[in-house]
């Protein structure tokens, strides 16, 4: 996966890039795929490119109602291949009833997530 974006030529952003786990936002709807960096770093969006939608869902749960499949803050590490053109090395969800999930881990895919509770009996329907 690469992310296409344009940062300020600048101190803070030659810093910012050069970090691992960079908090951001991701957000997943039809096609693009954004990743949002916020204050208190630069105000900047950047897309995604290279990615498979069935392989973020086995890792990432799909959120339902509004306009993005997937709105959740996350952990990115890049790596610059050019000016404005970034390798996606580390990326990461973070999701309230499961914690942080990893979407890639050094450039790879991780390995799927387990989001359901296998402890737990399915009763839905049964009284």
């Amino acid at each position: 996966m690469n992310l296409k974006i344009e940062f300020a030529e600048n101190l803070v952003s030659l810093s910012l890039i050069r970090q691992k786990n960079i908090p951001c936002l991701c957000r997943v709807s039809g096609s693009p795929f954004e990743v949002v960096f916020q204050s208190p770093l630069q105000d900047v969006v950047g897309v995604v490119d290279g990615w498979d939608r069935k392989l973020l869902e086995e890792r990432a749960v799909v959120g339902a109602g509004g306009s993005f499949t997937h709105y959740k803050h996350g952990m990115v590490t890049l790596s610059e291949i050019q000016m404005g053109l970034y390798n996606i090395i580390d990326l990461s969800f973070f999701y309230s009833d499961y914690g942080w999930c990893p979407i890639l881990i050094g450039g790879v895919y991780a390995p799927p997530g387990n989001f359901l509770d296998d402890e737990r009996e399915d009763t839905i329907g049964r009284l």
